[in-house]
Order: structure tokens, then C-alpha cells, then sequence
């Protein structure tokens, strides 16, 4: 062999290395990136998973049912007791002492609570459960009786005036209450977030298995319905599924697609 082509022979060979080396970098930095944007993935799916713990945590029906807030089971009713305003003798307007307020059940049975107004014409009762309506009942000879329907804790002071005459003076003060769809929609909430970061987790260990691409890509779609964190846990999935994009050809169904 002459000396020329003994030149040529090892600059091929040299090419050679050189373009095994670049391909085994490439390769290397393929694969650190297939590893960041799968570690990506799975941190935003167990965001969302505890954000969804963090909301089932929060429903209010568990943290009324809950013994460590039991005291949230009841509430102190607490009142006051007037006489009517006469405006055209410009008297009333006063507080009543000495007059006892009962505490009824929606069925008019005696509940066992009940007090007396003071001087200033106030009463409370505590531990008054708060599932329930009750009815205050204030009778007194020469006045009107009232009979006040209400829910404990949802008025922080009720007002009552008893007015001369007979009869009954009836009033219902309760208002609708929204809790039941209020645990409603924080446990849809609260679920779809946990079953979106549970997609994601499922993405994360496709992506690990290098077989299916579009398969990956759509599981971590799903997931940045997850929330976590509200927008942070979706852009870390949506980081990592950026950069699943720029490793694609490790896929086994994408080599397949482009043969």
C-alpha cells in the first residue's frame, strides 16, 4: 500500500470515530432529555394528585363529619327581646327581662333548651345542633306569642319583638342551604383531578417504555387537566411533553410511521 493511500485509509477511519462519537453524543443527549421530560411528567401528575388530596381534604361535608371539628356540630344561639314601638305614643323600643325563650324541634317538641332573658332583655343557648330547624317560642300574657323557625348558625344575633294583642306571630328565617352541592362539585372537582394526574403517571411510564408515541403524548394530555398547584403542576407536563417531542424517533411506532 502506498503511502497516499494509507492517508486516505486512516482519515476514513478518523471520520469514522468522529462521526460514532457525535452519534454517541447525540445519543446521550437524547436520552438525558427523554429522562428530564419524563421526571417532568410524573412531578406535575403528583402535583395534581396532592392538590386532588388536598381537595377531598377540604369538602365540607368531611370536615363537618370530622371528630377533631365536632364543636363545628353546633352552634350558641344568641337573641335579644323588645317590646313593640308604639310611634304614635313614641314608647316601646325597650328590652324585656324576665321572659323565657324556648327552643322547639320542627316537630314543636321541647328540645330541653331553653333560658330567660336579663336586663337587657338578651338570651343564649348553647350547643344547639346545627343539622337541624328549630322553632323559638316566646309566649307571655298580654303579647302576642312569637314563633320563630330558623337554622342555628346561620344568624348571628336574632332580633324578636313581642307585640300586644293575641294570636300567633309565626316567621321563618332559614335560608336555603347549598352545602349538599357544594360537596357535590368539590368531589367531581376533587376526582377529575386525581383520575387527569393518574393519566399523567400512565404517560410518564409509556414514555419510560419508548413504544408509543402518539399513546404518550395523549395520556399527558388528559393529565394537564390535573391542576396542580393550578397552573404550575399542567406547564411542568406540558414542558415535559414538549421535550418527548424532540425525542420521538426513540419511539418505536414512529420509526414504523417513517418506514
Amino acid at each position: 500500500m502506498s503511502e497516499d493511500e494509507d492517508l486516505v485509509v486512516r482519515l476514513d477511519v478518523d471520520e469514522e470515530v468522529e462521526a460514532a462519537a457525535r452519534r454517541g453524543s447525540q445519543e446521550d443527549a437524547l436520552e438525558w432529555s427523554g429522562n428530564v421530560a419524563i421526571s417532568l411528567i410524573i412531578a406535575g401528575s403528583l402535583m395534581g394528585l396532592w392538590f386532588g388530596a388536598l381537595l377531598f381534604a377540604a369538602d365540607p361535608q368531611d370536615v363537618l363529619e370530622n371528630p377533631l371539628f365536632i364543636d363545628q356540630n353546633t352552634a350558641t344561639v344568641n337573641g335579644q327581646l323588645l317590646s313593640a314601638v308604639d310611634e304614635a305614643n313614641l314608647t316601646g323600643g325597650d328590652p324585656i327581662e324576665g321572659i323565657q325563650v324556648i327552643l322547639l324541634d320542627i316537630d314543636d317538641e321541647p328540645t330541653g333548651h331553653s333560658a330567660y332573658t336579663n336586663r337587657d332583655g338578651r338570651f343564649s343557648m348553647l350547643d344547639v345542633p346545627k343539622e337541624e330547624s328549630f322553632t323559638l317560642k316566646v309566649a307571655h300574657s298580654g303579647n302576642k306569642t312569637l314563633r320563630i323557625t330558623f337554622n342555628p348558625g346561620e344568624q348571628a344575633d336574632l332580633s324578636l319583638t313581642m307585640t300586644p294583642g293575641e294570636g300567633v306571630v309565626e316567621e321563618d328565617l332559614r335560608r336555603d342551604s347549598h352545602l349538599e352541592s357544594a360537596v357535590l362539585l368539590a368531589s367531581v372537582v376533587a376526582s377529575l383531578t386525581v383520575i387527569s394526574a393518574l393519566f399523567g403517571l400512565a404517560g410518564a411510564a409509556e414514555a419510560r417504555r419508548g413504544k408509543h408515541y402518539r399513546r404518550t403524548q395523549y395520556l399527558c394530555g388528559i393529565a394537564l387537566f390535573s391542576r396542580g398547584g393550578i397552573f404550575i403542576g399542567p406547564m411542568l407536563i406540558l414542558a415535559g411533553m414538549g421535550m418527548l417531542s424532540a425525542t420521538k424517533k426513540h419511539f418505536e411506532d414512529f420509526e414504523e410511521d417513517e418506514n
